[in-house]
């Protein structure tokens, strides 16, 4: 449950982020507020009110994070975005596999993904660390 609660968490952070960017991307590039704001509100209003409240509460946490942080978030955000179809849907399998592990098989990858970080090393395409 809690799993299935953190993964809408983070898209609904995603679709939150991808909201701000958008209004941030439109405003400097000239485009008429009003016309996003109209997508955006015909967007919100597809969303369940608990998808809203979700949505809402990750705004608001996001908006606490330092900077940096934030920065960071919305890289990958990024990074995610121009990856191909193929390429997300490989890394969505790959973490369907994981969250179907046994715990302490999910602690025990996850220690060595975090041993294998902390080298600094960046992974070979399509592989996952040791």
């Amino acid at each position: 449950m809690k799993a299935s609660r953190d993964a809408m968490s983070g898209a609904m952070r995603v679709h939150v982020i991808t909201i701000a960017l958008l209004l941030a991307g439109s405003f400097m590039a000239g485009v008429p507020v009003v016309s996003v704001q109209t997508a955006l509100a015909e967007r919100w209003h597809d969303l369940s009110p608990k998808q809203r409240y979700e949505s809402l509460q990750n705004y608001w946490h996001h908006e606490q994070l330092p900077r940096e942080h934030q920065r960071e978030i919305e890289q990958r955000y990024e990074r995610w975005r121009s990856m191909s179809p193929d390429e997300r849907a490989r890394i969505r399998q790959n973490y369907e596999r994981f969250k179907q592990l046994p715990p302490q098989e999910r602690e025990r990858f996850q220690r060595r993904y975090d041993k294998w970080r902390q080298q600094g090393e960046a992974p070979p395409p399509g592989k996952t660390p040791p």
